[in-house]
């Protein structure tokens, strides 16, 4: 939410309310890179755990599967990266 107003009820300036305007953009954008990061973790989730119940020990198939698994999670883990606090100011 955008704040017009100081803590005492003074009228912020332009340049502020711009501000928070752009930081509102910011945080949109980033939730939205987060979202798609996270569709794709789960579409190769499931792919990987599909491969791994069809697949027999030995077989190329398997091995392919445990490649999406840990694809999977490196995705997930540069979308935690993006969780963190302060890493939207710094991109």
């Amino acid at each position: 939410m955008i704040e017009t107003t100081d803590k005492y009820g003074n009228p912020l300036s332009e340049k502020e309310i711009q501000r928070q305007i752009d930081e509102q953009k910011r945080a949109r954008k980033m939730l939205t890179i987060r979202n798609w990061l996270n569709g794709i973790f789960i579409v190769l989730a499931v792919i990987a755990i599909v491969g791994v119940l069809m697949f027999k020990g030995g077989e190329p198939g398997l091995y392919y599967s445990y490649g999406i698994a840990v694809l999977a999670v490196i995705i997930k883990m540069v979308e935690a990266i993006f969780r963190m606090p302060g890493i939207a100011t710094k991109l």
